[in-house]
């Protein structure tokens, strides 16, 4: 069987590292720019500058190079840390990880010379496994939808962490010369077990980056671009799904059309740019005051559409006044755009049989009541009482 020596073992591991950041930053990171995909890099680009560092500690003997390689080490680890956490949106303080790397590089540096030498390793490890483990623990927190794509990742950090830290043990209590530490944890099982985590985290995360941007591309696909409210044909969608189960349920319903008022006049005197402000400030406000299990969508230029579960009309009315309020309250308009409104036709869909479309009708004709009667206000559409509109 053939030996590798450990400077040969570094350029393999070099070489690896170096082919998968290239293959990982152009295939994957700039297509999609994700964090988690970044924090990936760093960790990468990480293990390869410590296998470089190593190197040239062991051929070069270059005194300083293998403890600035321990905390480059850290640091990778650290990265493996934060991309976990950055995928569940939770907050990374990237100065936090300097600290531990910068202690490794510490430790490694005062004892290098003196008979304590293994102390310095045995702080890379512990820093090393307690951040893949923190990883891992961030990772099985989340057991959502995403968890399919990330459990063999999950797995390979809980593996590598127990290794690191059995590692560290080992090196505590039997030392680098005992045969059975070399056996266990000798540096080409080392270096394996970080090219099999490099070879799986890589894997995970591009296939985690993939289900991503699928996701954002079906999200473009229902959502207005402007608004990010759902677009016509989406709302429509889930509306009629949803009227139909409510009905089946009992449960009553309200639909509301809205309309911006006078915005033609907005978009004449200050622009288009105006008037999308405009647009993207009613979003806001309807996104303040529906309930998050409510339907909203554009309907078409400056109308909208809403379903609102489990309300009458004159509750629907009320979200209406709601709505208003808060457009009112919208402070990022341009400079001269006095404070805009909208007019609302609000339809109580309970105990109807009619569909979708004849009610956002009803809800309309009630609209343009409301724009008769002044504006900035809500009208209900009478239809149980002789398809009266009022």
């Amino acid at each position: 069987m053939v030996l590798l020596d450990r400077s040969t073992l570094m350029v393999v591991f070099a070489v690896m590292t170096l082919t998968m950041l290239v293959l990982f930053y152009f295939d994957t990171y700039r297509k999609s720019r994700a964090p988690f995909a970044g924090w990936w890099c760093g960790a990468v680009a990480s293990f390869f500058l410590a296998a470089v560092f190593y190197f040239m500690g062991e051929v070069q003997e270059v005194a300083w190079s293998p403890s600035v390689g321990n905390g480059v080490m850290v640091l990778g680890s650290g990265c493996v840390w934060a991309g976990t956490r950055s995928l569940a949106g939770r907050q990374i303080r990237p100065g936090l990880l300097a600290i531990p790397a910068t202690a490794a590089v510490a430790v490694d540096a005062a004892v290098h010379y003196s008979d304590n030498a293994r102390i310095g390793s045995i702080v890379l490890l512990a820093l090393m496994g307690t951040a893949i483990g923190l990883a891992s623990v961030e990772l099985w927190r989340e057991r959502a939808e995403s968890w399919h794509l990330v459990r063999s990742l999950a797995i390979a950090t809980a593996v590598s962490a127990v290794y690191y830290l059995s590692r560290m043990a080992g090196l505590a209590l039997l030392g680098p010369a005992d045969p059975l530490f070399q056996v266990l944890f000798g540096t080409g099982v080392t270096l394996l077990m970080a090219m099999v985590l490099l070879v799986v985290v890589s894997s995970s995360i591009t296939s985690l980056n993939y289900a991503r941007r699928t996701e954002n591309l079906q999200e473009l696909a229902y959502r207005d671009g402007l608004t990010g409210l759902l677009n016509r044909g989406e709302f429509m969608h889930q509306a009629q799904r949803r009227l139909r189960a409510n009905l089946a349920s009992g449960i009553g319903s309200a639909v509301v059309m809205a309309d911006l008022d006078r915005f033609k006049a907005i978009n004449d005197r200050f622009g288009h740019d105006a008037g999308d402000d405009v647009i993207r400030a009613f979003a806001e406000a309807c996104r303040s005051a529906v309930r998050e299990g409510d339907l909203v969508g554009r309907y078409g230029g400056e109308e909208f559409a809403l379903l609102l579960d489990g309300v009458d009309a004159e509750e629907g009315v009320r979200v209406a006044d709601r709505i208003n309020a808060a457009l009112a309250e919208h402070s990022s308009l341009p400079e001269g755009v006095n404070a805009p409104t909208a007019s609302f036709g609000v339809v109580d869909a309970r105990d109807r049989t009619a569909g979708l479309p004849r009610l956002l009708r009803e809800a309309d004709r009630a609209l343009y009541d409301a724009k008769a009667a002044g504006r900035s206000r809500a009208a209900i559409s009478f239809t149980s009482a002789g398809n009266q509109t009022s």
